[in-house]
Parts: C-alpha cells; sequence; structure tokens
C-alpha cells in the first residue's frame, strides 16, 4: 500500500491506495517479527456499496482505503 500521507481534512482519516508499478500491484513478504499491529481498513466507496464486494473480495476489489485511527 502506499505510505501515509496527509490525513482527509473532513473526516482526519489517512486514504491508502494499492501500490503499483506498471499496471500490476506491488508485493511484498515480510517476517511476522516485523508486524507493529494490526489495522482496521475502511473501503472508499461512493454513496453506493458495490454489491459485488464481499469481506473476502474486497482487498482485491476496491482500489483505496481509509485507515481506522479509532479502533484502539
Amino acid at each position: 500500500f502506499t505510505p501515509f500521507r496527509q490525513p482527509e481534512s473532513h473526516h482526519g482519516l489517512y486514504k491508502i491506495c494499492h501500490l503499483m508499478c506498471r499496471g500490476e500491484r506491488l508485493t511484498s513478504i515480510i517476517d511476522v517479527s516485523d508486524i507493529r499491529r494490526s489495522v482496521h481498513l475502511f473501503p472508499n466507496f461512493g454513496a453506493v456499496v458495490p454489491c459485488e464486494w464481499m469481506s473476502s473480495t474486497v482487498l482485491e476489489l476496491c482500489s483505496s482505503f481509509f485507515v481506522d485511527l479509532f479502533s484502539d
């Protein structure tokens, strides 16, 4: 995912997107000891949630997310 930039002004959440290179997603495998904490992601959608989005597919189908800063 893209690095954090400035939080969105109307709600204060950070927006992230899939990191892309030449039209393909950049991915990496990290050691579990490098994980600092988990986060909750809110899919970024318009007025209506697409009906094809399911909990098992939304990470693939949605192009951007908001990071929940209030889950602790």
